[in-house]
């Protein structure tokens, strides 16, 4: 994962014990897919608050757009860590929060990276606000001795209130639809998003397409399946952000924005090929070689030596 020195916050004000759950599950280690949890502390109301990693990343759909026409072997790459999140999430192995689309990233090294809301969690409190009785101690301590139980009670829920008030998130962020509740759902909803980009025309989009749709809701058995499928659908490749200009000056971009991997294997190969020449020496028998230097100025010496010969004549 490519991180940067950006974090988020988020205190449990709106349900404390299932943010308590998803803290204590990513703490533990939640793989390389998931936002870690970086620091655990307490917000200024009080609320359990977390700090998660914000890594330098960009959004799957930005992504997609960069890469422009992906292959199979690049659309697995993107949609395994997906597929097994979502099988894991609802088997229960793992405790995922909401996921809207947009928190669906891919790094810069091409590896997918979900920065999932947690549950019942607002965006960090800040500080104390004037309702909250324990920004004034001498208040409290006055009303303790003139207030009834009851009135004591009262206050007590609302201060409360207050606090929930005062954690609740700016408009900014929005709390997550019902859809993005279901994280497991998100993610095989951005699987299918990868290879709909896929060309048309491959041989596995009539096989994986219905298999991802009926995977949305069905259970932690039903994605495993369509995840076995994506895994044979073709190699893994590595993601390539850059794209080939165009041959002709209207032309637009085409592909992917990488060579064909046959291609780019050719390549390699005669790469390594050259490498040995040059490291090694150019065999010579089956145990000796002769260094591409002594080779070069004996054909250089020779090539001189034919054409003073011909000049003579």
């Amino acid at each position: 994962m490519t991180t940067t020195a950006g974090s988020r916050r988020w205190c449990g004000a709106q349900d404390p014990a299932d943010f308590s759950g998803w803290v204590a599950d990513r703490a533990a280690g939640a793989g390389p897919h998931l936002v870690p949890v970086t620091r655990v502390g307490r917000c200024p109301q009080g609320h359990l608050a977390a700090e998660v990693l914000d890594p330098s990343t960009r959004a799957l759909e930005d992504a997609l757009e960069a890469l422009g026409t992906p292959t199979e072997g690049v659309a697995v790459t993107l949609t395994v860590p997906l597929l097994e999140l979502a099988a894991r999430a609802r088997s229960g192995a793992v405790v995922l929060g909401a996921v809207p689309f947009d928190a669906v990233r891919v790094d810069e090294a091409g590896a997918i990276v979900v920065a999932d809301r947690p549950p019942g969690a607002s965006d960090a409190c800040t500080g104390r606000t004037s309702a909250d009785p324990a920004a004034d101690p001498r208040a409290t301590a006055r009303a303790a001795g003139v207030l009834s139980r009851a009135t004591a009670a009262a206050r007590a829920e609302a201060a409360a209130a207050s606090s929930r008030v005062a954690c609740t998130p700016p408009p900014a962020h929005p709390l997550p639809s019902p859809r993005d509740l279901d994280g497991a759902r998100q993610l095989v909803t951005a699987a299918r998003s990868v290879w709909d980009r896929v060309d048309a025309r491959s041989a596995v989009r009539s096989t994986l397409d219905p298999v991802l749709d009926a995977a949305r809701d069905g259970d932690a058995r039903t994605i495993s399946d369509a995840l076995d499928l994506v895994v044979g659908a073709a190699p893994p490749r590595p993601v390539r952000w850059s794209r080939p200009g165009p041959a002709f000056p209207d032309e637009e971009h085409v592909g992917v924005g990488r060579l064909p991997d046959d291609t780019t294997d050719a390549i390699g190969s005669v790469a390594r090929v050259v490498r040995d020449l040059v490291e090694q020496g150019i065999p010579l028998g089956r145990e000796r070689r002769v260094p591409v230097r002594h080779v070069l100025v004996g054909t250089v010496v020779a090539g001189g030596l034919v054409t003073a010969a011909t000049g003579l004549r």
